[in-house]
């Protein structure tokens, strides 16, 4: 009786373990599948901001999406922050890029961080403004399992 108890407690600890490790590793596959999804707002990011099209910006940002730019005020709603780019971009020509960098998970929620770097050209002619600095993204997961940029705040550091 002993030994059929041993084994049963041996089976069911091996069977607990197993499940653990399964479960434990699709949590690692659906983080991965997270981070290469948020690497790719940003990557659509670079190119909608280089192409000058602020409607396509528009698809990555939540429609609550708040904007955090330095010096000025917050822009908030996606249709405010998607005016504020159609502006900017009768404006300017970019050639940006947000780098890549530290992505954390929190439930439907999710942190980017990193460096970028900006060089405006003026349509009117003048001189190119080179600009960088660093962001934080924070981004929603939406409840189709998309994610979209729910706030953005950068700086712009001023050189001496």
């Amino acid at each position: 009786m002993q030994n059929r108890i041993f084994h049963i407690t041996a089976v069911l600890f091996v069977l607990v373990t197993f499940i653990g490790l399964i479960s434990g590793s699709g949590l690692a596959f659906a983080a991965g599948q997270d981070k290469a999804a948020i690497n790719k707002v940003r990557l659509d990011f670079n190119a909608a901001f280089n192409e000058g099209n602020a409607e396509a910006m528009g698809l990555l940002i939540d429609r609550e999406g708040v904007w955090m730019p330095p010096g000025e005020p917050a822009i908030v709603g996606k249709d405010n922050v998607v005016a504020r780019y159609t502006d900017y971009f009768t404006k300017v020509r970019s050639k940006f890029e947000l780098k890549p960098g530290e992505i954390m998970l929190c439930g439907d929620r999710a942190f980017m961080s990193g460096a970028f770097k900006r060089a405006d050209t003026p349509k009117t002619g003048g001189a190119v403004k080179e600009v960088t600095g660093h962001y934080l993204f924070v981004l929603k997961k939406q409840p189709d399992g998309i994610w979209k940029i729910a706030r953005d705040i950068w700086n712009e550091p001023v050189k001496p």
